[in-house]
């Protein structure tokens, strides 16, 4: 396999196999991996990118801007409960679920996911959950 020190594309990138990093990458346009795509270090995006199937971490995705879910948002980990006692504020719960709807997906400490969404069908916004 050829070795480089460096590669400067001043177009789009197409690999149709796998692309290894094993130092930091930044993407100033647009790259399309075909394969699996592994970075060792650091990936930075001036441009966009688009993740057809997982993106997968070991760590935080942080965003300077905001994170679009156009499907759910998910949290896999099991919640602990807090120390203290539980104020008592309105929460709407819903005992029927509604298929895909939007919203944020937790995990509840029964191990079941919940979906959290903002409910202003009354006027005034209020939490409300459903069984996922």
């Amino acid at each position: 396999m050829p070795t480089f020190d460096s590669i400067l594309v001043t177009g789009n990138q197409t690999i149709q196999q796998d692309l290894q990093v094993n130092g930091n990458q930044t993407i100033m346009g647009a790259l399309n991996v075909v394969g699996n795509e592994t970075v060792s270090g650091d990936m930075q995006i001036n441009g966009n990118q688009s993740i057809v199937n997982s993106l997968a971490t070991g760590g935080d995705v942080d965003a300077g801007g905001n994170v679009l879910a156009t499907g759910r948002l998910s949290a896999s980990n099991q919640p602990a409960l807090p120390a203290g006692v539980a104020a008592i504020q309105q929460v709407r719960h819903y005992t029927l679920p509604v298929p895909n709807q939007p919203g944020l997906v937790l995990k509840g400490t029964d191990g079941l996911d919940y979906v959290v969404f903002i409910d202003v069908s009354s006027g005034t916004p209020s939490l409300a959950i459903h069984l996922a």
